[in-house]
């Protein structure tokens, strides 16, 4: 796929979900214009989650010895840990060694709705705890959404060429997370569709699909 061949899918993607009225027209998009099954999120990978955590929630984890000053999970906790599915998550939590990581969470979830625009790492983690509110305006984050909007923001074929590459969102590319979070409730989407519950859902399965094939690979 040629970077102009590239940049006239994304539009196209883009064009449909401003024409969609609700979540069963999202669910057309991926097969209408014949995204590889291959780059597409897997739902038994990635299922909905049903859920939402609160900022209160992480209130009474904190006072109730699970959470430190910094945020992180501290490091008795498996002691209290008495329920045995938490006990199965942590532990694969903890054989892939992601337990620093729920700090980023933690801090997007208490984060919530507030406008941080000064985080410099963990970005994907971060911003995937503000989706975890399920608040208004928090779409999930990872690099194939971004390269996917960022493409359709760009204006010249060297632009979309650099894009393409994209591979680990960090503080160079905040503005665009902003402006995508904007995006996301603007007026470009219909109010019909915006009246679906969890309808960012459906639009980051179809741009994280999207993302990932026009990716280029070195």
């Amino acid at each position: 796929m040629t970077d102009k061949e590239t940049k006239i899918l994304v539009n196209n993607i883009f064009d449909t979900i401003k024409a969609s009225n609700d979540q069963t027209d999202l669910r057309t998009v991926l097969d209408q214009y014949e995204i590889p099954s291959k780059n597409r999120m897997d739902p038994e990978k990635y299922p909905e989650l049903a859920f939402a955590i609160t900022g209160n929630e992480i209130q009474a984890l904190k006072a109730n010895g699970f959470i430190d000053k910094e945020m992180n999970l501290t490091t008795g906790i498996s002691e209290n840990l008495n329920d045995p599915l938490t006990k199965l998550l942590y532990a694969t939590m903890w054989k892939n060694g992601d337990l620093k990581k729920v700090k980023h969470i933690i801090q997007g979830v208490l984060d919530g709705v507030n406008v941080n625009n000064n985080k410099d790492s963990a970005l994907v983690f971060y911003h995937f705890g503000k989706y975890l509110t399920k608040l208004p305006g928090q779409p999930i984050i990872d690099q194939h959404v971004i390269r996917a909007y960022a493409v359709y923001q760009a204006e010249t074929e060297k632009e979309i060429k650099s894009l393409r590459s994209l591979n680990t969102l960090n503080k160079s590319h905040r503005s665009l997370i902003r402006d995508y979070k904007k995006w996301i409730i603007s007026d470009e989407l219909s109010e019909s569709l915006k009246n679906n519950e969890n309808y960012t859902y459906e639009i980051d399965k179809i741009l994280f699909a999207a993302g990932k094939t026009i990716k280029v690979r070195s």
